[in-house]
């Protein structure tokens, strides 16, 4: 018995016996996987894109720059500009005589004067004095708030970066891991039919064949479990990069 099981052993870690290559996870992944200079820029482009977070930041930013612009001319906000028209008689006017020099006029009866129109404009400045004293820590003030929001935003996509990366590492340990025990399975399973046909024969015992069949049944778990963490990984991704990885397109 025990030296049925060494064989059974030695045939399932050794390559061979009519054994094919099985099916990976997926026509991209060769490319996908063989390239990480080629994938991870395509996949740090798309996860910037997709991420919630590198957008409200940029928003953030945005403002920020805006309040900056409106604290640099907030002089203006205290600059008026008046202007007035009239139309009708007054009492107050000025005359001229005949040697051109202007003199003041008032006519106590305004009604016996021709109706005129009188138009005034103006500028207008007030200030107040802690607005003028401190428009200069004002807008300093809204610079390093501009600085907060672009550092928090490049914070923000450098931990995209690193989730990217860990995703990645993630879905290429877990594709090997999973192609590992995609051969284990084939093996067991080649080693299965092997032991089956020799107990027909008699050639073993049944305690032997028992020994191919749990090993064969506990190599179909171990591989239901790396198939279900790759396509966890696989999902994790694409939750990720808001996409298929399958649709990103790599130049040949």
């Amino acid at each position: 018995m025990r030296k049925a099981l060494f064989i059974l052993l030695g045939l399932a870690s050794t390559p061979g016996w009519g054994q094919t290559t099985p099916a990976k996870a997926g026509a991209e992944a060769p490319t996908f996987f063989s390239a990480p200079d080629k994938v991870l820029p395509r996949l740090f482009e798309a996860a910037l894109q997709h991420s919630a977070d590198v957008a409200r930041l940029e928003a953030g930013k945005g403002i920020a720059n805006e309040d900056l612009k409106l604290s640099r001319k907030r002089l203006l906000n205290m600059v008026a500009l008046t202007s007035s028209y009239n139309y009708g008689s007054l009492p107050y006017f000025a005359t001229a005589d005949i040697n051109g020099t202007v003199q003041p006029a008032f006519v106590t009866n305004p009604f016996s004067q021709g109706a005129r129109a009188v138009y005034s404009a103006g500028v207008s400045l007030a200030v107040p004095l802690d607005v003028l004293a401190g428009r200069r820590s004002t807008v300093h003030r809204q610079e390093l708030v501009v600085t907060q929001a672009e550092a928090e935003r490049d914070a923000a996509t450098l931990k995209v970066r690193a989730d990217v990366i860990a995703h990645y590492q993630a879905l290429t340990l877990a594709r090997t891991v999973m192609q590992h025990y995609q051969d284990a399975l084939q093996s067991a399973g080649i080693n299965k039919k092997i032991a089956d046909k020799k107990f027909k024969e008699g050639e073993i015992q049944v305690d032997e064949q028992i020994v191919a069949i749990d090993f064969y049944n506990k190599a179909v778990l171990a591989e239901a479990e790396a198939k279900s963490k790759y396509q966890t990984a696989v999902l994790l991704m694409e939750n990720l990069i808001g996409m298929p990885i399958n649709t990103l397109m790599l130049g040949q």
